[in-house]
């Protein structure tokens, strides 16, 4: 089948919720998972009034919340740390829990806050807990501080973040480079 043809064919047996806008051909060694260079993902929360149109795609908090706090506290949490607090149980093969995280934007839009993140790769759950810690510190229910504490020796110590639900979790984009190479045999 001609590669423009993929996006019509794949809408047709798609559910309604995805779509395939285009396609193009890829050398036999890309590897959708390993060859990507960031991934951009976007948690929603509501803070205003019920709105049943938009509560399956966003968690609904429907209070307002601390923005400065999140915003400072996001800033913290950027950069190559180990993220095991911010996981979800990990099989016993994973031990690697160190990632690179670029940016984390917290920001207001409406009635809704959103929490942007682009990393190199993501550990199970770690978007949807990310987005838990930032919750508790926006609402006033963890210290700032616990940041440091949760990417380091002293994360068992502490209480891992809550884990918030799927629904408000949609990945944005991948990014592969014009010449894109699988990063496990990549060397830095």
């Amino acid at each position: 089948m001609p590669v423009p043809k993929w996006p019509e064919v794949l809408n047709r047996l798609l559910p309604t919720d995805l779509c395939v806008l285009k396609s193009t051909h890829a050398a036999s060694d890309f590897d959708s998972r390993f060859c990507a260079q960031d991934r951009h993902y976007r948690y929603r929360i509501l803070v205003g009034p019920r709105d049943p149109f938009r509560e399956r795609y966003a968690h609904r908090y429907g209070r307002p919340l601390d923005l400065d706090k999140m915003q400072e506290v996001a800033r913290t949490l950027q950069g190559e740390n180990d993220y095991r607090a911010f996981t979800e149980e990990l099989p016993d093969h994973i031990e690697n829990t160190r990632r690179t995280l670029y940016s984390i934007q917290v920001k207001a839009k409406a009635d809704e806050v959103q929490i942007d993140v682009v990393g190199t790769a993501f550990l199970r759950g770690m978007m949807r807990r990310i987005s838990g810690f930032l919750l508790e510190v926006g609402r006033g229910f963890r210290p700032a501080s616990d940041a440091q504490l949760l990417l380091g020796p002293e994360r068992d110590r502490l209480q891992w973040p809550v884990v918030l639900p799927a629904k408000g979790l949609c990945l944005m984009r991948i990014r592969y480079g014009r010449h894109p190479k699988d990063s496990r045999t990549t060397s830095l």
